[in-house]
């Protein structure tokens, strides 16, 4: 929290930390801010790369290290874990390698064309190799992989000579066998004579991610591997997505393994991950989002299998090659999803799920040539989505494509001016007829008699399209399976008979054909599937009779073409897709159907059109009537209705509907749902009022409303495990309860005993044995009595008996889950530890006196039903404040209540009875929040406080204010009465969590806690305590659990632990800190059950313990007894509790030097303490140790955690000296202790003088000369005028400031861009070698500009040409301004 609050100075010395620290030794260039080598300018020869230079480890061998004809063997190191791209290559005397166990990614294009090396070892240790590796190898003979197949590109291996034999692991033979093939390898692949060595490495410490285990995201990676293989679970918790931007940037991830289970990519997850080469994706993944791999994705192969959603610009830039395939699941491609992956080539398949493809989501791809579209349904199509395929010249659209998509997509292509052709493909398993086997007349098919089994006519007959079938061609032919029209878009007739009592499994009528002939496929029993065309005009009588094999049927023509009778009462008819038209009455009757397909064009469905079913969902969101039995007798479960619905009588009787959304402007009899369990449920915008009249037509009651679509019932079922029903005298013929004869103090009553439910008590003296008459008026001998605690009751109780729980006077929690009318009259009377009365599911009538003397009251909750508060309801109670929303107050509801001094009528109050407020002498405000008051007695009170402030909403009428003013009875004291219209504070109660009140009870596994009325609501069952794992048992002893883990959790604690314990102190490295004298108050109060309050500073919040193993656990962190004290150690302090409360020492805050005078602040001064947030730390608590503040008199140096800022300026203000800091000021003040204290925004720091201020030496004054100045020439604009001129750093914007050179440390901060291409940068004093720069388009506010870019290592720097010079922007964390060197002095 400390180092929190001085980010914003400590910003000052962050450049330190971003200057790469860059080592060169000997022959290596070496980058030891990423472990990389970068370089290597030896002789050549036999070269071997040392594990460590300049101290630091070699990590990765960078792009294009190794190359030339020099080098003749290499050797690296057993530190080396990657080979970037070309690290090795085109190295042509190199005859053999020595790779490391280390080494787990081969990047693409190493060992490319090193045509002298003869035989290479793989190392079991290697999981990826890049494509085009070891390619053009023309001596390379043998190859030995040591370990499991690892992920291997496309072309690595490929074109070595003929002879090249790769001896892999035998138990990894067809692994690799496979990985060869799909690599385009001819290599042969021989088994070696060992299994393959295996390598635990799985890159990743679990402390490395930032994980949030409620959603089961990996918000940020803080590692460095380059291999990484992502857990299935993190800390227990299942990994789900990777958050936005987890892995963006990452300078190290070269490959990369996803687990099984994650279904969630984020926005820009890997965004410039540019060395990530390749990823293997689980089958579990769902979505990949926007910018996902942006610039990051190398490797040539992408393997999806059940991604749905691929986001914006998700593979912009990959390096993807060769011929893709999107896998069948997937919905949506992005836009640029993915643009310039210019390797891609040759076969694009998208899958038959695809919905929608983004705009310019292949723009670039110019060697995609083959479009294949499996989706029977054209997807959707942005702008410009192909662009730049020039070479695309083929698109197949799937052979259910309509007519319109192919001319459609045509058009498309051909205003991307691409030579490309879109057509359907006719089945290619179907032919025309064979010659000598057919007969046209008038370009008819008249006759075929050929042995084919698929056919289709011609597409022409003496070159003119063929257009129909002639009458009776395929009649009684039993050879005939598939026919299909000709797709030349002329074929439009299918004769009489034509099919007629045939073999005919399958037909294709295309959207030509116009009109089917008479008994045209009577009898084809065989015919499975059917699709009547929308081009259809007449369908001829019995051309569908007897089509009793037909399982699907999809009607794109208008339904009333089809001849009456046509598909009833055929059981096997069981899928039917209708687009548009009025469905005749009966037309389904008695049918299979079970899935039911209705197009936006479908209003009306006839009489009896789907009785008697097996349809059992259907969506009538179009449909503006529904006949009368339309869907009786069905099988029907599921059904969606449009608003302005008419509905016929018994349109769904005796169906299976649990649940129905019914019109608000058309009609609906309560005959459609007769003879159902239909919960019947209003649309989401019907109105209050159409509740209301529905409620009062189904008569619902008042705790079991109606609802509209989608709202949560609030009824709530009692989630508690009932106490044992052997504690309860029960009569099962009544389901009354008659005597709790138990010794809980807890009590569950159940909702059942013995399969019988309990509806309630049969009288006053079920809690008998709990009623503790002392100090009362009742005699008794009895001298026992259960001391009934808490009581809750179920959801299934009717009714309670007047006074069942007087007298119980140790009852602490009352909690109703039964919707009842009453309280019960007296029913709490000297109920006197009473504080919780809790009805879950409301209540309608606080009965007369049912809480007399009843106290103290201080969280109640009866629901928003409350219709009546009785007589004297709580007189004599402990209450202190009450919102009292009801309709009517009764006569001394609140009497005698000596506590009470707030009360709130909502506007729900509508009646008030007389004195209904008697005798409350600290009543001292009261709240009507626009309550009528004309309607009630001018005397609602009487005998409040003397001094009573009535508050009443603006706008009320006077006459309301006169009544407010008068609302006193008389009295001889009467109060004074100020009406105010200032804001009301209180607040409805809300309903309390329960199970987190009564943490003591245990929880019903099988109960849901959310309605059982709402059958869509989510489940949110509660769910016990999850017991802690011990931590202390060795690995082998906790693959089972203890058999008594509950009970060892729930052991009492010893009563030594038990009561308030007090903070006294806080030992930091063996100094200890009194934490009174800190500010820091902390209170624990431990009880017997395990529960606990923490206090600190004020706050508080629950906590549990427990006793595991003797020890006392807190919130997982274990405490000890030591001396009388309670100790805690974690994380290298100490914290000291005892049973007293300490103070503070009497030494109070040192009173400032008003006298005091900028040469009395002068001086070295010493960090002592730090406070913020009213707690005060040593300066070694707060990490502060050795910071000093030196004051010269109008300049200053602070230093803050070891960092220092010299050069501040400072001026005295009165008796304050204030310090320029990041363009705000601090004051430091001189105490009358001699202490100095220095006053920032949220942080206090004290110092102690230890010397004097050294004096500032001036500067020399050069000596005038008597030749005027020379005046600088104009700068000329543009990029290029920064060219061979050295800029010199003026000022610079960091975190919203604006600091000078002067103010980050007098270091230079410089630029030379040279003519041969290179960077002479200087950064906060240190050179930064290696830099090379281009023009280029730089990014600027108003867009982009001219300008140039630094190729910084992993990361670009844009230089943007301004009036005085240039701006860059470094690396995101501040702007600097540049001025020619001359011009900047």
């Amino acid at each position: 929290m400390m180092k929190r609050s001085l980010i914003s100075v400590l910003s000052l010395l962050m450049l330190v930390l971003c200057i790469p620290a860059l080592a060169e030794s000997a022959d290596w260039n070496y980058d030891a801010n990423y472990a990389i080598l970068r370089g290597y300018d030896g002789a050549g020869g036999d070269v071997v790369v040392p594990a460590e230079i300049d101290g630091f480890t070699v990590d990765v061998i960078g792009i294009n290290v190794f190359k030339g004809d020099t080098i003749t063997s290499l050797t690296l190191p057993e530190t080396v874990l990657e080979l970037r791209s070309n690290a090795v290559a085109s190295c042509e005397k190199l005859t053999s390698v020595t790779l490391p166990q280390s080494l787990v990614v081969i990047n693409r294009m190493n060992f490319f064309s090193c045509n002298a090396l003869s035989e290479v070892t793989i190392p079991a240790s290697v999981r990826y190799i890049g494509d085009t590796s070891f390619r053009f190898c023309d001596a390379l003979r043998k190859i030995t992989f040591e370990g499991v197949c690892p992920a291997i590109d496309m072309d690595c291996f490929s074109i070595l000579p003929d002879d090249a034999v790769a001896y892999v692991p035998d138990d990894q033979l067809e692994a690799y066998k496979a990985a060869f093939e799909n690599a385009g390898s001819t290599v042969s692949v021989q088994p070696s004579g060992k299994n393959a060595v295996l390598v635990e490495n799985n890159g990743y410490v679990e402390d490395e991610f930032d994980f949030d285990a409620s959603t089961g995201t990996i918000t940020s990676y803080n590692g460095y591997a380059t291999y990484l293989a992502i857990p299935e679970t993190i800390g227990g918790a299942p990994v789900k997505a990777i958050g936005p931007e987890a892995f963006a940037r990452h300078a190290y991830l070269a490959f990369l393994e996803l687990p099984e289970g994650l279904e969630i990519i984020g926005d820009s997850a890997f965004y410039n991950c540019e060395t990530l080469g390749r990823v293997r994706f689980p089958s579990t993944l769902k979505t990949i989002g926007s910018n996902a791999f942006y610039n990051a994705y190398k490797s040539s192969v992408l393997e999806l299998t059940s991604v749905e959603s691929i986001g914006n610009y998700a593979f912009y830039f990959a390096g993807l090659k060769g011929s893709l395939e999107l896998p069948e699941g997937l919905k949506s491609i992005g836009k640029n999803a993915f643009e310039a992956c210019t390797n891609m080539g040759a076969n694009l398949y998208l899958p038959s799920t695809l919905e929608s493809i983004g705009s310019n989501a292949f723009k670039g791809d110019y060697n995609i040539q083959y479009i294949v579209l499996e989706s029977p349904t054209a997807p959707m199509l942005g702008e410009n989505v192909f662009a730049g395929c020039d070479y695309l010249y083929d698109i197949d659209l799937n052979a259910h494509g309509t007519r319109q998509e192919m001319q459609q997509w045509q058009a498309y292509v051909d205003a991307l001016g691409l030579p490309c052709r879109v057509w359907r493909a006719q089945d290619p398993t179907a032919q025309s007829p064979e010659k000598g086997a057919y007969q046209y007349e008038n370009r008819v098919l008249t006759e075929y008699t050929g042995t084919k089994t698929r056919i289709h006519p011609h597409l022409t007959v003496s070159k003119e399209p063929v257009v129909g079938l002639g009458d009776g061609v395929f009649k009684d032919s039993q050879t005939i399976e598939y026919f299909s029209v000709a797709h030349n878009d002329e074929f439009t007739t299918i004769g009489a008979e034509s099919f007629m009592n045939s073999s005919l499994r399958e037909v294709d009528l295309f959207d030509s054909v116009t009109t089917i002939g008479a008994r045209a496929f009577a009898n084809c029993a065989q015919l499975e599937t059917l699709t009547l065309p929308d081009s259809l005009t007449t369908i001829g009588e019995g051309a569908l009779d007897g089509l009793t094999g037909l399982k699907k049927l999809v009607i794109k023509c208008d339904p009333a073409l089809i001849p009456a009778g046509a598909f009833t009462n055929m059981p096997n008819l069981s899928e039917v897709t209708v687009e548009s038209g009025a469905i005749p009455a009966h037309m389904f009757e008695g049918s299979g159907v079970t899935v039911l397909t209705l197009g936006a064009g479908v209003t009306e469905i006839g009489e009896k059109a789907f009785a008697g079913t097996a349809l059992n969902a259907a969506e009538l969101t179009n449909v503006t009537t529904i006949g009368a039995g339309a869907f009786e007798g069905s099988a029907l479960e599921r059904v969606r209705l449009s608003a302005s619905v008419s509905v016929g009588e018994r349109a769904f009787a005796n169906t299976k509907l649990k649940q129905l959304v019914i019109p608000t402007v058309g009609s609906f009899p309560l005959s459609a749902v007769e003879g159902t369990s239909a919960e019947l449920r209003l649309p989401t915008d019907a109105t209050d009022d159409q509740l209301a009249a529905w409620n009062e037509t189904l008569k619902r009651p008042w705790y079991d409303p109606m609802l509209r679509e989608g709202e949560t019932s609030k009824f709530v079922k009692m989630p508690f495990a009932p106490t044992p029903a052997e504690n309860f005298e029960f009569n099962p013929e009544t389901g009354l309860i008659s005597a709790y004869i138990g010794t809980d103090v807890d009590v569950v009553v159940p909702c059942e005993i013995d399969g019988v439910t309990v509806v309630g008590f049969a009288n006053y003296n079920a809690f008998h044995s709990c009623q503790d008459y002392t100090d009362s008026s009742v005699e008794t001998n009895r001298t026992e009595w259960v001391h009934l605690r808490t009581l809750v009751l179920p959801e299934t109780i009717k009714e309670l008996p007047g006074m069942m729980l007087a007298y119980c006077q140790q009852l602490e929690t009352f909690v109703c889950y039964a919707p009842l009318e009453s309280t019960g009259g007296n029913q709490f009377m000297l109920c006197r530890s009473l504080n919780n009365v809790i009805f879950v599911n409301g209540v309608r009538e606080i009965g007369n006196y049912a809480f007399d003397s009843a106290g103290p009251l201080g969280n109640l909750y009866f629901g928003e039903h409350l219709v009546k508060i009785g007589q004297q309801a709580f007189n004599f109670a402990g209450l202190t404040s009450f919102v009292a929303d009801a309709e009517s107050v009764e006569y001394g509801a609140f009497t005698e209540c000596q506590n009470l001094t707030s009360l709130h009528f909502t506007s729900k109050t509508k009646s008030f009875g007389e004195n209904c407020i008697i005798n409350c002498p600290n009543l001292t405000e009261i709240c009507f929040d626009g309550c009528d008051l004309t309607t009630s007695p001018m005397g609602l009170m009487m005998n409040v406080a003397p001094k009573l402030t009535v508050y009443v909403p603006e706008g009320m009428s006077e006459e309301n204010l006169r009544h407010a003013q008068n609302c006193q009875s008389w009295s001889e004291n009467p109060s004074e009465v100020t009406v105010s219209t200032e804001g009301c504070t209180h607040a409805l109660p809300a309903l309390p969590d329960v199970t987190a009140m009564l943490p003591e009870l245990k929880l019903d596994a099988g109960v849901e806690a959310v309605a059982a009325i709402a059958p869509d609501a989510p489940e949110t069952t509660a769910k016990p305590e999850t017991i802690p794992e011990s931590t202390d048992a060795p690995a082998s002893e906790t693959t089972a659990a203890p058999e008594n883990t509950t009970e060892a959790q729930d052991a009492a604690i010893p009563d030594e632990y038990l009561g308030a314990w007090y903070g006294v102190s806080m030992e930091i490295e063996g100094v200890s800190y009194p934490l009174a004298d800190m500010g820091m108050d902390l209170t624990i109060t431990i009880g017997a059950d395990g529960t606990a309050e923490m206090h600190m500073n004020g706050e508080g919040e629950r906590i549990r313990c427990s006793m595991q193993d003797g020890v006392l656990t807190v919130d997982g962190v274990s405490f000890a007894l030591q001396d009388s004290m309670l100790v805690v150690s974690e994380d290298g302090m100490t914290m000291t509790l005892s049973r007293e409360k300490p103070e503070a020492s009497a030494a109070s805050i040192p009173v400032i030097d008003e006298s005091a005078t900028i040469d009395d602040l002068k001086g070295i001064w010493a960090l002592a303490h730090v406070t913020m947030d009213g707690i005060t730390l040593p300066a070694e608590a707060a990490e502060m140790a050795g910071d000093t503040l030196v004051v010269y008199g109008d300049s200053c140096d602070l230093t803050l955690q070891g960092m220092t800022v010299d050069g501040l300026t400072c001026s005295m203000d009165g008796y304050a000296l204030l310090i320029s800091i990041l363009d705000g000021e601090a004051a430091a003040t001189l105490r009358e202790d001699g202490t100095l204290c220095l006053e920032m925004s949220d942080v206090t720091l004290w110092y102690e003088r230890t010397g004097d201020a050294p004096e500032i030496t001036a500067e020399p004054v050069p000596e005038a000369t008597s030749e005027p100045a020379a005046m600088p020439e104009p700068a000329a604009s543009g990029a290029e005028a920064m060219i061979g001129k050295k800029y010199v750093m003026t000022d610079a914007d960091v975190n919203g400031y604006n600091m000078t050179a002067a103010q980050m440390g007098n270091l230079e901060y410089s630029i030379l861009l040279q003519e041969d291409g290179t960077v002479t940068f200087v950064m906060a004093g240190s050179d930064i070698p290696g830099l090379t720069w281009a023009y280029g388009r730089t990014p600027t506010e108003a867009g982009e500009a001219d300008g140039i870019v630094i190729d910084y290592y992993t990361q670009a720097l844009n230089l943007v040409p301004t009036e005085k010079g240039f701006d860059m922007d470094y690396l995101g964390s501040m702007l600097m301004h540049f001025a020619p060197e001359d011009s900047a002095q």
